[in-house]
């Protein structure tokens, strides 16, 4: 796997030294995410494969910025290849990084929240049909475009790659060879709890078998059928206990490609 620039320890230990030498009565604005400026951007930003960048107020607060660092501080330590970064933007006195705003075209209807790669190609925007910025849709809009592994919950790693591998391909063998796999699994589980999600994923796939029988449709068409359907009951009136399963389904269908609408329901339990 490609990697960008020297591991995060050694990125993070230049950082603190020179924000020392510069600074030395600035903080952090928030734990697991840098504080970038003009300065740094790109020096810092190129050292990893995929950068998550918030442009905001130079002094954010509120429920969107609590879920962009809530979201930073449970994923650091997971991967080397994500970083979480602010940028504080000032319209008044000095104007700090007003030229980073003007650069990247950043409107004043903070926050703003763009997605970076490590190799300069364009940042990809995280806009209103990504739903209100919550940790949940942050999470979702990482897992659709990074390679990386983001959970969301009611899923599990090992399960969302046995996903992939099924609507990768379109041979009825290959999906039954998969499903007795996650069978398997699930009974290798040793307890109710790491069996919870099974039953969630087998479900989809036996769906896609029945309703992709023959060459018929896509596994692709289905879960984006099967997610229609079920945002249109989350629309409805439903029970708490119906409307939380109903959401981790969602997050399940995500692992199989699907695309959320944008409709700002929360996944998070």
């Amino acid at each position: 796997m490609m990697r960008y620039g020297p591991p995060v320890p050694v990125v993070a230990l230049a950082l603190v030294a020179a924000s020392a030498l510069i600074a030395p009565t600035v903080a952090w604005t928030a734990r697991g995410c840098v504080d970038l400026d003009s300065s740094t951007f790109d020096l810092v930003t190129r050292k990893f494969r995929y950068s998550i960048v918030k442009f905001d107020t130079a002094f954010p607060y509120g429920d969107k910025h609590e879920a962009f660092t809530g979201l930073a501080l449970e994923t650091v330590g997971t991967t080397d290849e994500l970083l979480f970064a602010l940028v504080g933007i000032k319209d008044y006195g000095e104007q700090d990084n007003a030229d980073l705003g003007r650069r990247f075209a950043i409107p004043k209807e903070y926050p703003v929240i763009k997605l970076f790669h490590g190799d300069g190609t364009p940042p990809i925007d995280f806009d209103p049909a990504d739903g209100e910025v919550t940790g949940d849709s942050l999470r979702k809009f990482l897992k659709r475009h990074t390679q990386l592994y983001i959970g969301l919950p009611g899923c599990t790693e090992r399960l969302d790659r046995l996903a992939q591998s099924f609507v990768g391909t379109a041979e009825p063998a290959e999906w039954r060879t998969l499903i007795e796999q996650v069978e398997r699994a699930e009974r290798a589980e040793p307890d109710a709890a790491s069996r919870a999600p099974y039953p969630m994923y087998l479900s989809l796939m036996r769906k896609i078998v029945k309703e992709a029988d023959g060459g018929r449709r896509t596994a692709g068409e289905v879960v984006a059928d099967e997610m229609k359907r079920v945002e249109k009951l989350l629309a409805g009136k439903l029970s708490d206990a119906k409307r939380a399963e109903l959401k981790l389904r969602l997050n399940v269908m995500l692992s199989f490609g699907g695309s959320s609408s944008g409709k700002p329901e929360r996944a998070e339990l």
